[in-house]
């Protein structure tokens, strides 16, 4: 999974909402983009849950609910076209305080 995330490969990461964003290759933490609202400014997230399919390759086994990003990260906000949104990979250690059960 390292060297997938390392050679920027992505995938598209289906939500409950119906939405899809893509996301690279092991991003454990993402922001999802056009969620950002007056209760959540800096819109919400998940946490990727990943595996592997039978030839060994990293594949998304699920997500977690949609929770508000935490307020005062530094976000980059990837460059997005219409038809094709980005995650927002946020780094685990600015979401040590964010319960996902």
């Amino acid at each position: 999974m390292e060297s997938a995330a390392s050679e920027e490969r992505f995938v598209t990461l289906s939500l409950t909402s119906g939405a899809s964003i893509q996301i690279p290759m092991g991003a454990r933490f993402v922001g999802i983009p056009g969620t950002e609202s007056a209760e959540n400014p800096q819109g919400t997230m998940v946490e990727v849950y990943w595996g592997e399919d039978d030839s060994g390759a990293p594949e998304i086994l699920g997500h977690s609910p949609e929770k508000p990003i935490p307020s005062g990260l530094n976000l980059n906000i990837p460059k997005s076209t219409a038809t094709e949104l980005q995650g927002i990979v946020i780094h685990p250690s600015q979401v040590s305080d964010v319960s996902f059960t």
